[in-house]
């Protein structure tokens, strides 16, 4: 289960954050042993009802695209030399979303009575996430917010075209699928019962083929209602099963074990993740705070255990380029070149140059996959259309040559 923490840690100062554990108490050793005294444990979902609102409420009709646009606009403003708290206030007075421009309204006022910038982010951050506000404290600790928020908006916007290439390449199959299900349903619906009072007419009996179609699509007509009711059971029933953690643990193993997808699934999330870590540590955050915020933003359990790896290894005083060699999850070369990374002490460019890679990698892989679909799907849907149309047609026209 996803457990809440509050810790403090060895130099005093404070760190929140997201882990899983089976238990609450699973979850404190697990602190204990990377050196933070645990100061408020909880199940994620325990969470009070007023938290709960204002987080919904403020994540409610704000989308990546807006956090794109407004991290580059304040990348831009900053860069012409104006102060983060007028920046702010100047995106904020032209924010169409009416969502955003309240959370910014907010933000401001913060500022203006004296908070920091990422404290005053901290209360939304359902909204901009634990790394941007981490890079943004980090940005104002070291004095180059403005490159800080050019990196993220590099980050943000290519994580946006990753995952709309990803939406485009699939869109085609399940187009297909759709309109398989379409014509499969017109012909059992609308085509069969003609041609079933076409046979009657004629008083002759259909082959078999011919009359397991008539009567399969009598039945559903006679049963439409009963049957969709069943299937929207059933579909309820998945679901709710997909929001259980059993089934949550079984699609993540899926996804990174498969034939199928585990090179294009592992190649995309190394490079997100690889990204995501690179860009924080060029953004002036430590490296096993960035191991962490990483662990947070990823959603695959399996691939988890990775940064769990990393996070142990760092608090014992060892190199993360030891832990990825071990690993059995990531691409070939990548232990190699992070390695050699943390020796020279360019670790940061060097995981975001790696991310790119293996997106780009994982991308190509994908379109691949679809490639391959496509014509699969294309071939499936002709067969039963053919099918359906020969075991109808060929007795009809059987049966009109007879006659003649």
């Amino acid at each position: 289960m996803d457990i809440q923490y509050k810790a403090k840690a060895a130099d005093g100062t404070i760190q929140t954050g997201t882990l899983v554990a089976e238990s609450i108490q699973e979850a404190r050793a697990r602190l204990r042993k990377q050196g933070l005294f645990p100061q408020r444990i909880e199940q994620a979902q325990e969470a009070s009802v007023s938290q709960s609102l204002t987080r919904t409420f403020s994540r409610r009709g704000i989308h990546k695209n807006d956090l794109l646009v407004l991290t580059s606009q304040l990348a831009i403003l900053c860069q012409a030399g104006l102060d983060i708290a007028e920046a702010i206030a100047i995106v904020g007075e032209e924010c169409p979303n009416p969502a955003l421009h309240a959370v910014l309204i907010q933000i401001h006022t913060e500022i203006e009575n004296g908070v920091c910038v990422s404290e005053s982010l901290r209360p939304h951050v359902n909204v901009f996430g634990e790394a941007y506000i981490a890079a943004i404290a980090a940005g104002e600790a070291s004095g180059s917010l403005s490159e800080v928020l050019d990196r993220l908006t590099e980050l943000l916007e290519h994580e946006i075209q990753m995952s709309s290439t990803v939406k485009s390449v699939m869109m085609y199959p399940i187009v297909l699928c759709g309109i398989l299900s379409l014509v499969v349903g017109a012909l059992i619906f609308f085509v069969l019962p003609q041609f079933s009072k076409v046979f009657t007419g004629m008083g002759k009996t259909p082959p078999l083929q011919t009359r397991i179609l008539i009567e399969v699509s009598s039945y559903l007509r006679s049963h439409v209602v009963v049957i969709a009711g069943a299937a929207a059971v059933f579909g309820m029933g998945i679901w709710r099963f997909t929001r259980t953690e059993i089934a949550a643990r079984y699609w993540d193993n899926f996804l990174i074990t498969s034939r199928l997808v585990r090179k294009p699934v592992r190649a995309l999330m190394t490079g997100r993740s690889f990204r995501l870590l690179g860009t924080m540590l060029q953004s002036g955050i430590p490296l096993l705070e960035g191991i962490r915020l990483c662990r947070a933003s990823v959603r695959n359990r399996v691939f988890r255990q990775l940064f769990d790896s990393m996070d142990h290894s760092v608090v014992g005083g060892g190199s993360i380029g030891v832990v990825l060699k071990e690993s059995k999850l990531l691409p070939p070369g990548v232990s190699q070149m992070v390695g050699a990374a943390e020796r020279t002490g360019s670790l940061g460019p060097v995981m975001v140059t790696v991310g790119k890679h293996f997106e780009r990698d994982g991308e190509k892989r994908i379109r691949e996959i679809a490639k391959l679909i496509e014509p699969c799907v294309v071939v499936v849907m002709g067969v039963i259309v053919c099918g359906v149309v020969m075991s109808v047609m060929l007795p009809l026209l059987d049966v009109t040559s007879t006659k003649q």
